[in-house]
């Protein structure tokens, strides 16, 4: 009776195993298509509310000093990966990248940063970074926004440095992009991708 119990669990419990596996393939194959994820946390922003687009007079997005305030733990090879990364995600956004207008100057120190721990991979593996960042007038020099900003992988594909680089360059372009003006269309056409996201998150 109680072997014939065991069995009657064990098969139970296929489903469950089937469907966390599934679950897991699923995400593998989100992530390597939509890439790492970037976020933001604001301390002081700059407008009340995002439907204020101040940043519309900036046409220039560049890069100034890029830190790193965690030590050893970050891989140098971050650091000349990370201004390739923000240049090609930068260039892939809808802000513009002309000199007719005012430049806007991102400052990046790197606060924390996170490799996967191998040995505990049930869920996915997490890799993150962790930065504070600036967002500067170039001709006044004056500190318009600041806040910290992650990237973040959470699948076996997404590991590796230039992920989390990637990650970070996203998180920024999208807290610049919320205080921009974007054209109607290409707003609905955000709004798809973001639906998109939540889905693949879902499962």
């Amino acid at each position: 009776m109680k072997r014939n119990l065991s069995c009657l669990v064990l098969v139970g419990m296929i489903p469950l195993i089937f469907t966390g596996c599934m679950g897991r393939m699923i995400g593998e194959g989100a992530e390597k298509a939509l890439g790492p994820k970037g976020d933001y946390w604001q301390e002081k922003s700059p407008a009340a509310s995002k439907e204020d687009k101040v940043l519309a007079p900036y046409t220039k997005f560049v890069l100034g000093q890029v830190k790193n305030d965690f030590g050893k733990n970050v891989p140098a090879e971050f650091f000349t990966l990370f201004p390739e990364e923000f240049e090609k995600v930068l260039a892939k956004s809808k802000l513009p990248e002309t000199d007719a207008g005012k430049t806007l100057v991102i400052n990046v120190t790197v606060i924390h940063y996170e490799i996967a721990d191998k040995t505990d991979n049930i869920l996915g593996p997490l890799e993150q970074v962790v930065a504070r960042v600036e967002l500067i007038d170039k001709d006044t020099n004056n500190v318009l926004a600041y806040g910290n900003v992650i990237g973040r992988t959470g699948k076996s594909v997404g590991l590796g440095v230039d992920w989390k680089a990637r990650g970070l360059a996203k998180g920024i372009v999208k807290w610049i992009s919320d205080y921009y003006p974007i054209p109607e269309n290409d707003e609905e056409e955000e709004i798809e991708e973001e639906n998109e996201i939540s889905e693949e998150d879902a499962s």
